[in-house]
């Protein structure tokens, strides 16, 4: 009995001391082994980390003037754990929104109760954050809710950085704009390690902004905060503290200066072709009005294949985005009734290019050996130009030829040239010349069917540039075979799937399917200036560090090289100089008058080469081009404008080029005005025009006006010597009346001053 006791006694012992070793061992895993992960859980539970946003790089002109930047704004923040805690009930806090929301409108900034609340219940912010409401509020807010903080618990008004665009609306659509960042992009962008996104981080939306966005865009510092259980903030972990690391700067080839003037010029022929009437059409019925919605110009260095300038009417202040587009203002932008402001025309835009090109038609003419051949006389041979053209392959009755549709084409009004060779074609701009070329071509046999097109391929027409700006369209160059494919695709949309002479007529003079951006235009005719170089044209010089070394140069990209026979270049050149240098030419008084809206362009010390362009469109006003380069012998600029629904090339397109063209050549491109040199110069307006009254009217008049006992005014002042001075920026307000002047002469004309 007694070892039966000892034996149980026994087996008990064994069984507490393991389960004490069980529990000794178990205390050693807890505490040894895991208790480095357990102290960084334990200190996850009791930190929290505030994301520091880091400025973006700014974007620079090509002589590094800063064009967007970041600027110190006023914004109010409401914190969510300091408004909870001060236990609103639902009448008392929406009592005090709507008194935020009052106060905000008074300042001018509009803001909604519904803004607010949606604001506050954005997921994407934490219980600690400072959730922004209002961005660029005025200053006075600042003291008005300092003052009050009882009565509005957790708002806080405070200095944050914005995205600023110096020049307002200069160069918008190049530049682009930025904005939060929404769910679609968190999910397709792929950030650098340590930039990624949160849901309220900005990012760029267009433009350069958009195309750049891992460049510009800063690494995200960071403060780390240490909590109780309770969410009482115990101190801040200065050592686990990371500072924001600014974004790189973007330097582009653009001129501001030049960038000022073209959309300058831009804006002026729009609202002056809006004022034209058309003339009536030989049958007597009413021509389209010409509405001018909207137009593009693109100057390009034809030696590296830079962007000089781009513009794009009508156009937006970038400015307006900080702090996001309201619902109504984006509908503003993107509505078609309102010429689609945000529509980069310059590399988005579509457009016929018409009679310019004809220089293409012509390459492909004189490479293919067309010349001499068929219907189509020698380049150097002139032959008389009927004005009409019916083609040969068509059967229609020859005596009706109005009826026999694709058979029948004409120069515009029927105009007749005498003595048109290749040279002569392109000066007086002779349609059925290339009438002529587009059927041969097609007919003959021992030419290529897609001579042209194949032409128009290698200099650059039916696809993407490469410039470095998003949203850029291919343009689109028809051939037979495309033609075919489209109607086996989509019968409907297509019925026609088959292509005759009449096709290749119309895209020898650049009409019918062929469609072009004014970036594509211009960069054709670089391949043209500079003898055979096609490049993918840079909008971006280099990529460089917030220090200003360089992180990456672009340097001119050559995408292809097309052989341009010598022989022809010369004749052709001939035949574009004479287009605004010959009295005949199609541009001649756009670039040697003042009463056409051009100017008087200098010929001798700089020979300009051009081409006019008429592109029909149906049920609308004809689209305006013009293409220009020079100096001829060593091209430094090339110029394309195009104006929507605007009339004839030689009327509107062509003024605006020689305008600014003229300017170029003789450097008087004036400095472009910044959105503060602006604003001075409308505050400072009135005063120069009373001070011009007063200098411009007689001795006793002056005397008399001067009130010796009278008090200093607040606000800008008129100096004695004709100079005001409005926050800094000095305003001569005899340059400021000249400027006038000078505007509204051009505008008006002359006898406007």
């Amino acid at each position: 009995m007694d070892d039966l006791v000892r034996y149980r006694m026994r087996m008990l012992g064994v069984v507490a001391i393991s389960l004490f070793l069980a529990l000794v061992a178990r205390l050693w895993f807890l505490q040894v082994l895991t208790g480095d992960e357990a102290a960084a859980i334990a200190e996850t539970n009791i930190t929290r980390v505030i994301t520091i946003q880091a400025p973006r790089g700014r974007i620079l002109d090509n002589q590094g003037r800063v064009l967007v930047g970041n600027r110190v704004t006023t914004s109010i923040t409401i914190n969510r754990r300091a408004l909870e805690e001060a236990d609103l009930d639902e009448s008392e806090r929406r009592a005090m929104l709507t008194s935020i929301a009052v106060e905000v409108n008074r300042s001018g900034k509009l803001l909604k109760v519904t803004d607010l609340e949606r604001a506050l219940a954005n997921q994407s912010y934490g219980p600690y954050d400072n959730v922004p409401i209002a961005v660029d509020v005025s200053e006075d807010l600042l003291v008005y809710f300092g003052e009050r903080p009882h009565r509005y618990p957790g708002v806080r008004v405070a200095d944050t950085s914005v995205r600023s665009f110096l020049y307002g609306d200069l160069a918008a659509h190049v530049l682009g704009w930025v904005g939060p960042v929404n769910d679609t992009e968190l999910q397709s962008r792929r950030p650098r390690e340590g930039k990624e996104y949160q849901l309220r981080d900005e990012i760029g939306k267009a433009g350069v902004e958009l195309m750049f966005e891992d460049e510009l865009r800063g690494m995200n510092g960071r403060r780390v905060l240490e909590v109780d259980r309770r969410g009482e903030i115990v101190r801040e972990r200065t050592d686990l503290f990371v500072p924001p690391r600014t974004g790189n700067d973007v330097v582009l080839t653009i001129d501001i200066d030049l960038q000022d003037l073209v959309q300058a010029e831009l804006e002026r022929t729009v609202y002056l072709g809006r004022t034209k009437v058309p003339q009536s059409t030989p049958d007597g019925g009413d021509p389209p009005p010409f509405n001018v919605p909207g137009g593009a110009v693109v100057i390009l260095d034809p030696t590296d294949g830079d962007v000089l300038a781009m513009a794009s009417y009508p156009t937006y202040d970038p400015n307006e985005s900080i702090g996001g587009f309201s619902f109504e203002r984006w509908s503003e932008l993107n509505d078609p009734a309102n010429d689609l402001p945000m529509f980069n025309r310059a590399v988005q835009g579509e457009y016929a290019p018409g009679s310019t090109f004809k220089l293409f038609t012509a390459h492909a003419a004189w490479h293919e050996d067309v010349f001499g051949v068929g219907r189509v006389k020698p380049a150097d041979e002139p032959w008389d130009d009927p004005g009409e053209y019916f083609l040969q392959s068509c059967r229609a009755d020859a005596d009706d030829l109005e009826s026999a549709g694709g058979c029948y084409f004409k120069n515009a009004g029927k105009k007749p040239y005498e003595q048109v060779d290749l040279t002569r074609s392109l000066t007086v701009s002779s349609d059925v010349y290339y009438y002529t070329i587009g059927e041969s071509i097609f007919v003959n046999t021992r030419h290529s069917d897609t001579a042209i097109q194949d032409t128009a391929t290698e200099y650059g027409f039916g696809y993407q540039t490469g410039v470095q700006l998003p949203f850029e369209q291919d343009g689109y160059m028809p051939t037979p075979e495309r033609r075919a494919g489209r109607h086996r695709q989509n019968p409907e949309a297509f019925p026609f799937g088959g292509w005759y002479p009449g096709d290749n007529v119309n895209v020898a003079v650049g009409q019918g399917e062929v469609l072009a951006t004014p970036l594509q235009l211009a960069n054709a005719y670089t391949v043209f200036a500079n003898a055979g170089s096609r490049w993918a044209p840079n909008i971006v010089e280099r990529i460089a560090s917030h220090d200003g070394g360089t992180v990456l140069n672009f340097g001119p990209r050559q995408a292809a090289e097309v052989e341009i026979d010598p022989a022809f270049r010369n004749r052709v050149l001939r035949g574009l100089v004479g287009v605004v240098a010959d009295e005949e030419g199609t541009a001649y008084w756009a670039f040697n008058s003042e009463a056409t809206d051009g100017t008087y362009f200098p010929h001798d010390q700089y020979p300009l080469a051009g081409k006019t362009g008429t592109a029909e469109v149906r049920g609308r006003a004809d689209t305006s081009l013009f293409a220009a380069f020079g100096p001829v012998q060593e091209p430094t600029y090339v110029m394309v404008a195009v104006l929507e629904e605007a009339g004839f090339g030689s009327s509107v397109a062509a003024p605006l080029v020689a305008r600014v063209m003229t300017r170029i050549f003789e450097g008087t491109v004036p400095e472009a005005p910044t959105m503060d040199e602006r604003y001075a110069r409308s505050t400072a307006l009135p005063l120069c025009i009373e001070w011009f009254w007063w200098k411009t009217g007689n001795t006793l008049e002056r005397l008399e006006s001067i009130d010796l006992d009278a008090e200093p005014e607040s606000g800008p002042v008129l100096g004695a010597d004709g100079v005001v001075r409005v926050r800094g920026v000095r305003i001569d307000c005899e340059q400021l009346i000249d400027d006038l002047l000078i505007g509204r002469e051009a505008l008006l004309g002359p006898e406007a001053a």
